[in-house]
């Protein structure tokens, strides 16, 4: 896997877990509006919201993973007997 598809996932996965915690604290501040201008602001909200967490969690993992060491992957084994 490399840098770009781990900082995929693991923004996507932080970005869901930040939006998560962000519709329990609505749900239990009772933040939701009933009329349909609200529930179209919820819903841009949230997708504005998604942008610019995923961005941020991008930037700083795509960091993160940069100075991390990649190890090199070893060759396949050879089949039959053994050369001399």
């Amino acid at each position: 896997m490399d840098i770009k598809d781990k900082v995929t996932v693991w923004a996507g996965v932080l970005t869901l877990a930040v939006l998560q915690l962000e519709e329990r604290v609505d749900t239990a501040l009772n933040l939701y509006y009933s009329d349909w201008v609200g529930v179209a602001g919820t819903v841009v909200g949230y997708v504005v919201g998604f942008v610019i967490v995923y961005a941020v969690f991008s930037w700083i993992l795509e960091r993160y993973f940069k100075g991390k060491s990649h190890p090199q992957p070893s060759p396949p084994p050879t089949f039959g007997p053994p050369q001399k």
